[in-house]
C-alpha cells in the first residue's frame, strides 16, 4: 500500500518529496527544506511542518514511511526502525541516471508511479536538447577547463554528480588533469599550478564568512593571470539530485559560451558570474 504519512528527515528526500508527493501524503519535512538557499522547493515547504531530524519529532507524526539519508542522521534513523518505523534511505546521486531510479524509488514508493515517470521523462528530454545543443556549439570537444572549487579547497572530479553536469555542459572538469576523478583536496599552490580558465565557487553558507570559505578571497588568487573567471552558483541547484539539476547545466553551458565569446574579444577582462 502506498505510504499515506511521510516524514523527511534530509534535505535531498525533502527534495524528491516535494516534488512528487500529493501534499497531503507530507507529515513533516526537514528544516533545511524551508531555506531558500539550499532548497529549490523551499517555496512549497512552508506549508508544511518542520523536524530536525530528531526521533521524538518523527515518532509524534506516526508515519508510515520515513525518508532519510545514506549516511546523515544515521543514529535517528536507525533507532526508528528498531522502534518498528519503515525507513527509505537514499545515498546522495553520482550521475543523472541515479538521480532518475531514486525518483521511480520514491515515486513507487509513494503510489506516484506515473508522475515520477512523467518528470523522469522530461528530464530526458531536456537532456537530449542539451546535449544536441552542446554538439553544435562546442568546436573543442575538450571544452575550456573549469574547476568546481568548494571551501577548505574540496573539488569533485568527472566520476561525480557535479562532474557530470560539467561535461554535459561543455566544460572540462580540470581536477581530471591531477587524477581526480571522485573527491579531491587542493591547496592554493595546486590550483595556482593547475591553472584553470574558471572556477565553480560553491560556497555552503549564504554568507560564506569562514575561513574555510574565504580562500578564495586570497590575493594570490586575485592576482593570478588564472583562474581568469568565477562563476558563482547558488546550492539550491547543486546540492540535490532532481529537475533543478537540468537548470544548473544550461547556465553552465550559458556561461561558457559567454566565456568563449570573451576569449575570442582582444582584451577579455576577469569577471564574476553571479546567478540571476
Amino acid at each position: 500500500m502506498p505510504a499515506q504519512r511521510v516524514v523527511s528527515i534530509n534535505l535531498c528526500t525533502d527534495q524528491y518529496l516535494l516534488l512528487l508527493a500529493d501534499p497531503a501524503q507530507i507529515q513533516s519535512i526537514s528544516h533545511l527544506a524551508q531555506q531558500p538557499t539550499f532548497s529549490y522547493y523551499a517555496d512549497r515547504a512552508q506549508a508544511h511542518p518542520a523536524n530536525n531530524a530528531s526521533p521524538e519529532q518523527v515518532i509524534h507524526y506516526q508515519p508510515d514511511l520515513i525518508l532519510a539519508d545514506q549516511f546523515s542522521h544515521r543514529a535517528s534513523s536507525q533507532l526508528l526502525q528498531k522502534l518498528g518505523f519503515t525507513v527509505a534511505r537514499f545515498t546522495h546521486p553520482q550521475n543523472l541516471d541515479q538521480v532518475q531510479q531514486q525518483l521511480l524509488r520514491l515515486g513507487t514508493l509513494l503510489g506516484q508511479q506515473a508522475r515520477a515517470t512523467q518528470i523522469v521523462q522530461q528530464m530526458q528530454q531536456q537532456l537530449s536538447q542539451l546535449k544536441t545543443a552542446a554538439d553544435t556549439d562546442q568546436s573543442d570537444i575538450t571544452g575550456p577547463s573549469l574547476l568546481p572549487y568548494a571551501p577548505g579547497g574540496f573539488t569533485q572530479g568527472p566520476q561525480t554528480l557535479t562532474g557530470e553536469l560539467i561535461r554535459l555542459a561543455g566544460w572540462r572538469n580540470a581536477a581530471a588533469t591531477l587524477g581526480i576523478e571522485h573527491y579531491g583536496r587542493l591547496d592554493l599552490e595546486q590550483l595556482l599550478q593547475l591553472a584553470p580558465l574558471a572556477l565553480i565557487d560553491m560556497p555552503t553558507t549564504a554568507d560564506s564568512h569562514s575561513m574555510a570559505e574565504q580562500l578564495l578571497q586570497h590575493p594570490v588568487i586575485k592576482q593570478a593571470a588564472r583562474p581568469r573567471y568565477r562563476l558563482s552558483l547558488t546550492p539550491r541547484l547543486w546540492s540535490c539530485g532532481g529537475p533543478m539539476l537540468i537548470e544548473a547545466i544550461q547556465q553552465l553551458r550559458d556561461e561558457r559560451l559567454r566565456i568563449e565569446q570573451l576569449e575570442r574579444l582582444p582584451a577579455a577582462n576577469p569577471t564574476t558570474v553571479q546567478e540571476p
